[in-house]
């Protein structure tokens, strides 16, 4: 944290277990019941205008600094959590998704077969 882009920068982490461990493993989509806590890098700068700041100068530098905070953290974490997404994150199937994935291409295939509802990391529809 001494080394962050922005006084509004931060470090967030919340305990996981109550309602998060209740469901049964595979009861929904959520993959991670198992896991203590959830936490993730933040950086905050730019002028709150409603328009993207594209030509920020600080842009880089934050977007480095969360890449290298994230890369620090590898070793210590399993998966990602799908309401905080990362464009630039390897294998995020699996991340976000665990050995759900599959089942949930299945569902996407019933309900949105030609795929309507997508993204950069959006879950494909499985064609069998």
């Amino acid at each position: 944290m001494q080394d962050a882009p922005t006084d509004d920068s931060n470090f967030f982490t919340q305990a996981f277990g109550g309602a998060v461990r209740k469901s049964p493993r595979g009861g929904t989509a959520f993959p991670h019941r198992d896991a203590l806590f959830y936490s993730e890098p933040g950086a905050g700068w730019g002028t709150r205008t409603g328009q993207p700041g594209v030509c920020d100068p600080l842009t880089p530098k934050a977007q480095a600094w969360i890449a290298e905070f994230s890369q620090a953290l590898r070793p210590y974490v399993n998966g990602a959590y799908v309401n905080v997404p990362n464009i630039g994150m390897q294998d995020w199937e699996t991340a976000y998704w665990g050995h759900n994935f599959d089942r949930l291409r299945k569902i996407k295939a019933k309900y949105d077969p030609h795929n309507v509802f997508q993204y950069e990391q959006s879950i494909p529809p499985a064609f069998c």
